[in-house]
């Protein structure tokens, strides 16, 4: 395999397969989680025949689609019988708690807009304009779930690295625009004598609502259920607040108001957690958090995502004094910001 860049760039050869193979992986993994070839193997049907007949597929068609997961890392063969790798085991069986399969759907819904990419570049405006807020509130509820493992491991990670005393500080927690709540959920499982507070659209709080009863701290959850633009979060009553994937969606000046508001909403010494895609400083690389600006780009109006200069100006300007990164499992070092 050739190295992806070199001094002058991706090769010939790298360029070629961007273009004309870039979304074959993607789309390979999300027809196995359709067929849920992952919890069939996990259930006992090891062999291409036995995994179709579960799956309802022609036997030829499953074995071609099973030879390509071993290639992309996420099965093993050894004869005639495939066996999951374990991150496969813990993310794509169906039923797991941190199922991902989810993701799939989200995924091919956005296929659309992005073919329309050049376009949008063109017209400097998003693929869909208008869209109402009940359509965004049944989008936000479909996604939430989708994106709750990758983002609960990022704040389960953060909880351990946290030092104690700061841990031993947190009694309460504002989680805005919680979704699934899966950025306060491992708080509230490692600090038990914590109380969360969701901010979130009514229909998102009902899918933070079985969440929290699911992960067992159900009742310790509160809800301000609303936009958060507009619910009152209060002034100096929280010890931790969260923005988990929020702020791209918000755009530069919604984004610099909700931090100044979210300071508020702090005690004196009180934490703020925010999990986004940072680039560089140049926007240059990495590549995702460029990517998903793009997305940003053809699905929102006013949605960026941000550097790190750029936090750091806005969020001593909302009175912040202090600001640190944590390294975690997600795709940018988490930012936390102290009052």
């Amino acid at each position: 395999m050739p190295p992806k860049h070199s001094g002058s760039g991706p090769s010939p050869l790298k360029t070629y397969e961007d273009l004309l193979t870039f979304a074959w992986d993607g789309l390979a993994l999300g027809a196995a989680v359709e067929l849920d070839l992952f919890s069939h193997i996990a259930a006992g049907k090891t062999s291409a025949q036995q995994v179709a007949a579960a799956a309802g597929a022609s036997e030829h068609g499953t074995r071609r689609l099973l030879e390509a997961l071993c290639a992309m890392g996420y099965l093993k063969k050894s004869g005639h019988s495939y066996r999951l790798q374990r991150a496969s085991a813990e993310h794509l069986v169906r039923g797991k708690p941190l199922y991902m399969g989810d993701a799939a759907m989200i995924g091919k819904m956005l296929m659309g807009s992005w073919s329309m990419l050049a376009e949008v570049v063109k017209s400097g405006l998003p693929f869909q304009t208008g869209t109402s807020a009940e359509e965004r509130q049944a989008f936000f509820a479909k996604l939430v779930p989708a994106i709750f493992p990758a983002s609960y491991l990022a704040a389960a990670a953060t909880v351990k690295r946290l030092p104690a005393a700061a841990r031993r500080r947190i009694r309460r927690i504002l989680d805005i625009g919680a979704g699934a709540a899966a950025w306060s959920i491992p708080f509230a499982k490692a600090l038990k004598r914590a109380r969360v507070t969701v901010a979130d659209y009514p229909a998102v709080t009902q899918v933070a609502r079985q969440y929290a009863e699911q992960w067992g701290v159900a009742d310790r959850y509160d809800y301000l259920e609303g936009d958060f633009r507009e619910v009152d979060f209060g002034t100096a009553s929280f010890d931790l607040a969260i923005l988990g994937h929020i702020l791209h969606g918000e755009g530069a000046d919604w984004s610099r108001r909700l931090l100044k508001r979210t300071c508020q909403a702090l005690s004196d010494g009180g934490m703020l957690l925010i999990g986004e895609f940072v680039p560089n400083d140049q926007r240059t690389g990495p590549a995702l958090p460029l990517l998903f600006g793009l997305n940003m780009l053809i699905n929102t109006p006013t949605g960026d995502v941000f550097t790190m200069r750029e936090y750091r100006e806005w969020l001593k300007e909302a009175g912040f004094r202090k600001v640190a990164t944590i390294p975690a499992p997600h795709v940018s070092p988490l930012i936390l910001a102290t009052k």
